[in-house]
């Protein structure tokens, strides 16, 4: 499984950090994580062949984390660039109503055609997707906001949280994950509802005891702050501080 961050940002514009995006390749599947303003430019240019996206994953419908999905499916109906395998769309409740209304404001221009599309909403279930299982827990960010396991057919998993405050619901679910990626959108004394400072997602993974931690979804606040610092006095494995068109394998 291949995990390359395509924005490790936030809503706010950035020269360094993109709008949040990671795409996941796991043998012939590619999903995105998310699709934050600018992902589709910057997977394109990380050498991702966006084309061949199987599902977007999104964590909550705020739009720093969606912005790019209208583009994606708009860029589908050009005869320049068809696409034909299906799209799986998943999201929590509300992505239904989220997309209806999509279609009233642009019309047929974010409508599948030539392509099968479907709709899933977590995190009731699991679903396979090609070479990958995926299901999702809720976590605490306001809105229905959900967090997604992904699974291969070699048993690695990866866990991603989106936005979150902390909850113990979480470090359950992530158990002994390969991977926890975990926003961390403040440094370390700005605690801010619905979202986690280092020592706040130090406590997710400690509690989950994954094998390793991506930290992402800096807000500018974070710059020149000491993120790990925190972080370690609550997990005692390898933390990674994001970056834009940082590439993992698991």
């Amino acid at each position: 499984m291949e995990i390359t961050v395509l924005g490790s940002g936030t809503a706010i514009p950035d020269k360094e950090r993109g709008s949040p995006g990671i795409a996941v390749r796991s043998g012939d599947t590619l999903l995105f994580l998310d699709l934050g303003s600018g992902s589709l430019y910057r997977a394109a240019r990380f050498g991702i062949e966006v084309r061949c996206v199987d599902g977007v994953l999104l964590s909550h419908l705020h739009p720093d984390h969606t912005g790019d999905l209208v583009p994606l499916l708009f860029a589908f109906r050009n005869p320049e660039w068809p696409r034909e395998g299906a799209l799986s769309l998943f999201g929590p409740t509300g992505l239904l109503e989220f997309l209806r209304d999509l279609e009233t404001t642009y019309g047929p221009w974010v409508a599948a055609e030539g392509y099968p599309r479907e709709e899933k909403i977590l995190p009731s279930g699991s679903s396979s997707l090609k070479d990958v299982l995926v299901s999702a827990c809720s976590v605490r960010h306001g809105p229905a906001a959900i967090a997604y396991e992904i699974k291969d057919g070699s048993g690695k998993r990866l866990v991603y949280s989106g936005d979150t405050e902390y909850c113990d619901e979480l470090a359950v679910f992530a158990k002994d994950a390969d991977l926890l990626v975990l926003e961390c959108s403040f440094p370390e004394g700005e605690e801010r509802p619905g979202h986690l400072t280092p020592s706040g997602a130090g406590r997710i993974a400690g509690q989950a005891r994954c094998r390793r931690l991506l930290l992402t979804h800096f807000y500018p606040a974070c710059r020149g702050q000491d993120l790990l610092t925190p972080c370690q006095r609550h997990y005692a494995g390898p933390i990674t501080l994001a970056e834009d068109g940082l590439v993992m394998e698991l």
